[in-house]
């Protein structure tokens, strides 16, 4: 039987080693991906108040799992980690406000279907930069133990089917064929497989580098949950849609135990 964490915790009837698992789990986020941005090729558009649902249910998981594991977890590996949990919510808002892209951002119907083909590509970058750090959330997170790498995991898939609708829209908008917006999805799959796989390969030379990874990576789940994903629930103006943020942090202590379960 393969050891499925540093802990020693194992799944009785599942013979995967811990990258085996992580690829897994970053080929389900792929395909979270691509649904995403065929629904987008597809001209489906969810409706204002499904979305505003989607995203603060996403919010309020990805929220849960910074503050109540993600970050607890960076701060017992060393007295220099809150300083790359605040640079990991510093890198994405700079990221954001320099390539003048929101992300997770659905435009709304009255918005002018052309985008300038600058907007497109800043954009392709900013979504490929984010998915690369989400990768990396994922693949420290499972370095450092299973249980905690599965539920940021899950945290991660959650929101990607919007990042694959919303790259797939402005692709289109700025002038991109169907298949190569369908292939900016497949590019955010991608780019977080890599992002999965850097961290293994990291903690072969210096754990204090994974360590630092996932500070970094759950100050980033921090700006995307609190100033990404909560706020934009709001855009449903329900009260109902708002309880779905509280939705997200139950589902994510009933998974987050769950695993543990699993795991024995």
């Amino acid at each position: 039987m393969l050891s499925l964490s540093k802990q020693g915790s194992a799944l009785d009837f599942v013979k995967l080693d811990i990258f085996e698992i992580a690829l897994i789990l970053g080929l389900v986020t792929a395909l979270a991906n691509i649904l995403g941005s065929y629904l987008a090729i597809l001209q489906y558009r969810p409706s204002r108040r499904f979305t505003a649902a989607a995203l603060g249910f996403s919010g309020g998981f990805v929220l849960a799992a910074a503050l109540l594991e993600m970050v607890p977890e960076s701060l017992s590996r060393g007295a220099s980690m809150p300083a790359f949990v605040a640079l990991g919510y510093l890198l994405v808002f700079l990221m954001e406000q320099f390539l003048n892209v929101h992300l997770h951002h659905l435009p709304d119907e009255d918005d002018p279907a052309v985008i300038q083909s600058a907007t497109g590509l800043a954009s392709f970058v900013a979504f490929n930069t984010h998915d690369f750090i989400d990768g990396l959330a994922m693949g420290a997170a499972m370095v450092t133990d299973t249980r905690l790498g599965i539920v940021v995991s899950l945290a991660v898939i959650l929101h990607e089917v919007p990042a694959g609708f919303v790259i797939a829209a402005i692709m289109r908008g700025a002038g991109w064929s169907r298949r190569a917006a369908l292939m900016a999805g497949v590019s955010l799959g991608l780019i977080t497989i890599v992002g999965i796989a850097l961290p293994f390969w990291i903690g072969k030379i210096s754990s204090f580098l994974t360590d630092a990874l996932l500070a970094l990576a759950a100050g980033t789940f921090i700006y995307l949950g609190a100033t990404l994903l909560v706020p934009l629930s709001e855009a449903g103006k329900s009260r109902w849609i708002t309880l779905l943020v509280f939705l997200g942090f139950a589902v994510f202590f009933a998974s987050n135990w769950f695993v543990k379960f699993l795991l024995g």
